[in-house]
């Protein structure tokens, strides 16, 4: 069986590494320049900066015993963060006994661990999609691939919506809106910050999470650096803002934060149109095609977080063997 996989985020590379495992010819398309999606880092400062994905737990057993496995091949390791709250202007600790785990020496080096190089095509935007005894799929700059027996869609609803024209049942299905938009950036420092916390949940900020991202396990850096995400409501207010200008708001939320002068040497900004799960919204489950081999799946089909994008793609590469 050939199976196209569009989207090499968390859950497409679970897919597709379960599939490969069964025996499938797998082959991905990412629009973007590396895999991993939102588990991926960026090299910066010295070392590897998380933008996206901070860390991920560990809940489901099937997941655990992935971890466990990562863990032995010295991919995974757990981060001990010191938690702290801030809300109503005052920073206190936090603390709970929930097991955060990072990637080793990057967030994305797990999901890419393993990965088939040539089975992968980056900077490949997949704008159309048809079946007619088996899968064609159009790229954006005039490329073409066909002879795929079964298709997964691993991109956010609204991605995923726009490619199903052919199916219209399905379609209708794909909670278009339910990823919010998020906005990152990453400051490097001259000075550290004197105070005990590395990372923090932020409440009527305009950022929801700052994290000394030099402080995971593993991180080479050359500096202290933070990370910073501002919450959906403002990152959508300013989706067009210039990074300059996000910058420049980090640095004094992370001044107000702490309580003392910050002095930025080096910023990176990160925006991701589709971040962060809208939980008013029902998680549907990952999506099956009653027409076609085609299924639909990410981490908002279960709610949301990195172990779920996992899950979603496990689920995904079973449902491709039953369409």
């Amino acid at each position: 069986m050939r199976v196209a996989i569009v989207g090499a985020g968390v859950a497409g590379l679970s897919c597709g590494q379960a599939l490969l495992s069964a025996g499938a010819e797998v082959h991905w398309f990412d629009k973007g320049r590396a895999t991993a999606g939102r588990a991926s880092a960026k090299r910066a400062f010295g070392g590897h900066v998380d933008l996206g994905a901070q860390y991920f737990t560990a809940r489901h057993v099937a997941f655990r015993e992935q971890v466990e496995r990562w863990q032995q091949q010295q991919l995974v390791a757990p981060w001990p963060a010191k938690l702290y709250s801030f809300a109503e202007g005052h920073l206190q600790p936090s603390a709970d006994d929930i097991k955060r785990y990072v990637g080793l020496p990057a967030m994305h080096s797990p999901w890419r661990s393993g990965l088939p190089e040539q089975a992968i095509t980056l900077s490949c935007r997949i704008q159309a999609m048809s079946y007619q005894q088996g899968w064609q799929l159009q790229a954006e700059d005039g490329r073409s691939f066909s002879g795929f027996d079964a298709l997964v869609l691993a991109l956010p609803p609204a991605q995923a919506s726009e490619l199903l024209t052919q199916d219209e049942d399905l379609r209708q299905q794909v909670p278009v809106s339910m990823l919010q938009p998020c906005h990152a950036i990453a400051l490097a420092l001259s000075e550290p910050i004197a105070h005990p916390a590395t990372a923090v949940f932020v409440k009527d900020r305009p950022v929801s999470w700052v994290a000394c991202n030099s402080d995971k396990p593993g991180r080479q850096s050359d500096s202290q650096h933070w990370v910073l995400h501002f919450n959906p409501e403002f990152s959508q207010q300013q989706l067009a803002a210039r990074a300059d200008e996000l910058s420049l708001l980090a640095q004094a939320e992370l001044s107000l934060l702490f309580q003392q002068d910050v002095l930025v040497t080096q910023s990176l900004h990160q925006r991701w149109l589709y971040a962060i799960v809208d939980a008013e919204q029902g998680a549907p489950g990952v999506l099956i095609s009653r027409r076609f081999p085609c299924v639909v799946a990410g981490d908002w089909c279960l709610g949301g977080r990195v172990e779920n994008a996992w899950l979603a793609g496990q689920q995904a590469a079973k449902a491709v063997f039953h369409v």
